[in-house]
């Protein structure tokens, strides 16, 4: 018993000599343009919106992933338009009329939205709200059906980029396939996607695999921002 406490106690040291360097790492790692300026607003909204959140990381994580913290980041195609530092986006169908409108959708969220407007859509006050909380409200519906906190960010993600429309297409076919579970994203749901595979103009990639890989590529942006916010 005194060996095998004694392999433990060394085990733990051994793991806390690794932390420091490793925490530090992320502490250190460059951050993208506007994100040291931005980043006690988004603490600040955090708190403020959604203080529970845990890891806090995500946030900053996605924003990055959305504009690279970019104030005046824009999206322009024949299709969308989208503006600030969470790319809030107008959407148009074929014809040219108003598919949907995330700006007006996202100020329904709270009272303090309220002022928002399209002619002040890169306002950073705003924009980083708007993010929190249109996070959080994914983060809680997908919290009813997935297996646990990742995966529901995971699927928050996923709504932030694809619409929470597209998710539950991803559920329901998923439902029909005896090898997928329909509470876990990677491996699961990322592989029943509903979204085009045909490349439009004006995006890299097509919109199935956009969305697929928001997730994990939102995940891979957070060590950096760990003890930053």
């Amino acid at each position: 018993m005194k060996k095998i406490f004694a392999i433990a106690v060394l085990l733990i040291a051994a793991l806390s000599l690794f932390a420091i360097p490793i925490f530090a790492l992320a502490a250190s790692s460059p951050l993208p343009n506007d994100a040291t300026k931005l980043l006690p607003q988004v603490t600040s909204e955090i708190q403020r919106g959604w203080p529970e959140l845990n890891p806090r990381e995500f946030v900053p994580a996605l924003i990055e992933q959305e504009s690279f913290f970019k104030l005046g980041a824009k999206l322009q195609t024949s299709r969308e338009f989208g503006c600030g530092l969470g790319q809030f986006t107008k959407a148009y169908n074929a014809d040219g009329s108003l598919r949907f409108d995330a700006l007006e959708e996202t100020k329904r969220l709270d009272p303090s939205l309220s002022e928002w407007s399209w002619r002040d859509c890169y306002n950073a006050t705003f924009q980083v709200r708007a993010v929190v909380l249109k996070l959080r409200g994914h983060e809680r519906s997908c919290s009813a059906y997935m297996i646990d906190s990742i995966n529901a960010k995971a699927c928050a993600a996923a709504q932030y980029n694809g619409g929470a429309g597209s998710v539950n297409k991803r559920i329901r076919t998923c439902r029909l396939d005896a090898n997928c579970r329909p509470d876990i994203w990677a491996g699961n749901l990322d592989t029943k996607c509903p979204q085009s595979r045909t490349k439009v103009a004006g995006y890299g990639e097509d919109f199935c695999t956009i969305n697929s890989k928001y997730p994990s590529r939102v995940f891979a942006r957070m060590p950096k921002y760990q003890g930053r916010v």
